[in-house]
């Protein structure tokens, strides 16, 4: 049986607009696939032309298997511009070195400490020995911890690595001691600065090799004499030649002597010697945590003497120049070092009885003129500590100095211009001069609270970590004078201090630097040398009738006969 199906007209019609149709099919589909992405901008049409492109320029066997590789190459292609000729130049990053030179940091000290950790019994007892001899490295974590809960110090990492850093230090350099005395800041980087006393035997080196510089006859000055007396034997050889072979000349007439500078430089003061006075403390720098430690040469006097009329910031290059007036000797090596050794005289400080003098001698019975002993102080083993009343007390009773005062010379221990000069010494007494009087300053372990004040602010501030537990609180030191020194001290036996800031010394308000001094005269003043003014009309003028020509004389006879006609006419 057969069925017959019957379409109504509309439907008809309906259908009869939706024929396929290949045109417009084509023209739909190529819309579709030219949709761009909203996170690249690209298209499945450009991106399948490419592909397509690439497969028939370079032909490649087996195409329907690597099909999804080269889809992926012609991705990676549009990623990379053509012309960037750094491509597969590898840059590292600056972290890179960083972590190299802690690593290697890290490397050094944990060989040293397994090595004492593989040694056998007998050879343990050995080593247990030579602690004595080993550098003694102050605990920076736990002084950092207590300056920390002061509202000071370093963060843990940066101190942990510093400590690190001082043990690679003990393990390099022939020192004793070694104590991290803080951080210089500078415009381009920071110094790490440790404070060292070098072994004996290194000490002895470097005092022999100070000494031999100071001797007479060897050196640059016996070089020149020597070069000296050679040039006058030769001019005595020439003139004699002369003499013999030429004629005798008539001698030209006699010069005035040529003027002589009346003018003399002050003397030079002696540098104090290695492990004496400013030259007591062994300085080593390093801008980073694991790079290598640079020993700071020893100061002068006079580097002192224009530090302390100067304002300068660190750079953080120790090769950088001084450009400083006075002029400064040396480079910035030279100035930090003087500026460690101005910071450590003035805020070394410590509860008074914390330090004691180790050889048990008093100040005044050594003779510090001939430079014969500096004073040399050590832990007190019999202290005991103060309250935290007491520590934070205003008038500062219970604090002193540890840091030798440095005089006006640039030296703690004062040297005599006329050491030397005995018969300019008699000549002053018989003159009736008075001798040169030795300079003085306060000798150690003066009390803080003779200290000086500035623009009417004390010297030091003085303050508690913590009120709520004052049992675990620590007593903090503040310099005002030195801006980032700072102490502490805890009521049992523990103290120290550290520096952390610009090296700068606070200056007032109304600082101003030092002036040029006034050029020297070089004539005399007098009409000779003397500009004169310019004349005024009135002066031309009188100048002018002054110096007029006199008048024609007059004769006496002609006068005399005019007048004599008229005498006779009137006898007549």
């Amino acid at each position: 049986m057969s069925h017959t199906f019957m379409l109504e007209p509309d439907i008809i019609a309906a259908t009869a607009n939706v024929l396929p149709d290949l045109n417009s099919d084509l023209v739909l589909a190529k819309n579709f696939l030219k949709q761009q992405s909203g996170a690249t901008g690209d298209s499945l049409y450009d991106h399948m032309v490419d592909v397509v492109h690439k497969i028939l320029s370079q032909k490649p066997p087996d195409v329907v298997d690597n099909f999804e590789q080269y889809s992926w190459q012609v991705k990676e292609e549009k990623f990379r511009p053509n012309f960037d000729l750094l491509n597969d130049i590898y840059l590292a990053p600056t972290q890179l070195a960083v972590v190299r030179r802690m690593d290697e940091m890290f490397r050094l000290v944990a060989s040293k400490s397994q090595r004492i950790e593989d040694l056998g019994e007998e050879e343990q007892e050995l080593d247990l020995e030579e602690d004595s001899l080993r550098p003694r490295i102050a605990d920076i974590i736990e002084h950092n911890y207590y300056f920390r809960e002061c509202g000071y110090g370093l963060s843990e990492q940066e101190c942990y690595a510093v400590y690190v850093a001082l043990n690679m230090l003990a393990i390099k350099e022939p020192v004793a001691t070694i104590r991290f005395f803080g951080k210089i800041f500078g415009t381009k980087a920071n110094y790490y600065v440790a404070e060292t006393d070098f072994t004996i035997e290194e000490l002895d080196r470097r005092i022999r090799e100070f000494e031999m510089k100071d001797m007479p006859g060897e050196g640059e000055g016996a070089e020149e004499d020597r070069g000296q007396e050679m040039e006058e034997q030769k001019e005595m050889i020439g003139e004699g030649e002369a003499k013999e072979e030429k004629p005798k000349e008539p001698v030209p007439p006699k010069l005035p002597p040529i003027p002589e500078s009346t003018w003399q430089p002050p003397p030079i003061i002696p540098v104090e010697k290695p492990g004496q006075g400013v030259n007591r403390k062994t300085y080593y720098v390093c801008n980073q945590p694991g790079e290598h430690w640079v020993c700071l040469p020893d100061v002068t006097p006079d580097q002192i003497r224009v530090a302390r009329l100067s304002v300068r910031c660190m750079t953080g290059e120790l090769d950088a120049e001084v450009i400083t007036y006075p002029p400064f000797e040396g480079t910035e090596r030279n100035y930090l070092r003087a500026q460690l050794a101005r910071i450590q005289a003035a805020t070394s400080v410590s509860p008074q009885g914390f330090y004691t003098f180790g050889s048990g001698e008093e100040e005044e019975d050594i003779d510090l003129e001939e430079g014969s002993g500096d004073m040399a102080f050590n832990l007190n083993p019999f202290y005991q500590g103060h309250t935290l009343k007491d520590l934070v007390d205003s008038n500062l009773t219970y604090w002193v100095h540890h840091g030798r005062h440095i005089l006006k010379q640039g030296r703690t221990i004062w040297w005599n211009p006329n050491a030397g000069l005995d018969e300019a010494v008699e000549e002053e007494e018989d003159e009736g001069l008075p001798p040169i009087e030795p300079e003085s300053g306060p000798s150690l372990f003066t009390s803080l609270s003779d200290d000086s004040r500035l623009e009417g602010q004390n010297a030091w501030s003085a303050r508690v970590s913590s009120t709520l537990v004052p049992d675990r609180a620590a007593a903090l030191l503040r310099s005002n004078i030195w801006p980032g020194a700072v102490a502490y001290s805890t009521t049992g036996k523990k103290s120290e201090c550290m520096y952390v800031g610009w090296g700068l010394k606070f200056q007032p308000p109304n600082f101003s630097p030092l002036q040029l001094p006034r050029p020297q005269e070089e004539y005399a003043i007098g009409p000779e040398v003397m500009e004169m003014a310019d004349p005024t009309f009135a002066d031309e003028e009188a100048y002018r009738i002054a110096h007029l020509p006199p008048p024609p004389p007059v004769l006496q006879g002609e006068g005399e006969g005019e007048g004599l006609p008229e005498e006779e006419e009137e006898e007549d």
